[in-house]
């Protein structure tokens, strides 16, 4: 059975809703009186539906609904308005409504409009998940490329033979390739901030390499960072 949440500031229209979702099929795991009290539900319950007023104290339907996307606490979000506007229905699509519906709300849209909005929901949910996985799989092969140059760099060797040299430690170390590049280009990436700070500190405070690198080394510990972001900070904060 699927479940349900149901907000809005009028007690009498929060029991009328949820009464015909019961009687609909569907199960009131929850009902909430603004968008703050709604977010707290759905944290809680992860409901597949929120029908959910846009005017309300507190928080309106639309900063719930941005909050409850951004963090994924639902399967589907329908607005419920007195308002029915160009203008709503662009702030809502901005936030990743799937649907609404204008007040009185009739029993015989109800249904149609969230199977509508579970199947839309859907389709941007995959729609979004094969985006960030082709945008990871792209970073990944950029990663790749750029640890093959750093080992053929480094190692005065050919980017064939670095490519090997990846694929034999990927091997030995029983992860993907990625995971290696990632390492390799992070690692590149650290020594390359710490020798520009190095250099900063060097030449505005007249001091030694290694009083440098201590200075570095001493600000990532002292504030739980690593030695890149160490780095980083300490390069805003010396004057040129």
């Amino acid at each position: 059975m699927r479940t349900a949440i149901v907000v809005d500031d009028e007690p009498i229209t929060r029991l009328d809703i949820s009464q015909m979702l019961t009687e609909a099929g569907f199960s009131v795991v929850g009902q909430a009186g603004d968008g703050f009290d709604a977010i707290a539900l759905c944290r809680t319950l992860h409901p597949d539906i929120v029908l959910m007023d846009v005017r309300m104290p507190v928080f309106d339907g639309l900063d719930a609904a941005a909050a409850i996307n951004e963090e994924n606490l639902a399967e589907c979000i329908v607005l419920i308005t007195a308002f029915s506007d160009l203008d709503l229905i662009e702030r809502a699509n901005d936030v990743g409504v799937s649907g609404y519906l204008v007040k009185p709300v009739e029993q015989r849209l109800l249904v149609p409009t969230i199977e509508v909005a579970l199947a839309q929901s859907r389709r941007l949910k995959k729609s979004r998940q094969e985006k960030e996985e082709a945008e990871k799989k792209l970073k990944e092969t950029r990663d790749i490329g750029r640890a093959n140059s750093i080992l053929a760099k480094d190692q005065k060797i050919s980017e064939t033979e670095a490519y090997r040299q990846l694929q034999q430690m990927a091997m030995n170390k029983r992860c993907t390739i990625g995971e290696i590049a990632r390492t390799i280009v992070r690692q590149a990436d650290e020594k390359a901030w710490v020798r520009k700070c190095k250099q900063r500190l060097m030449d505005s405070r007249q001091i030694g390499e290694k009083e440098a690198f201590d200075i570095i080394v001493q600000y990532a510990r002292e504030h739980g960072k690593s030695r890149e972001d160490a780095a980083k900070e300490l390069c805003r904060e010396e004057p040129k």
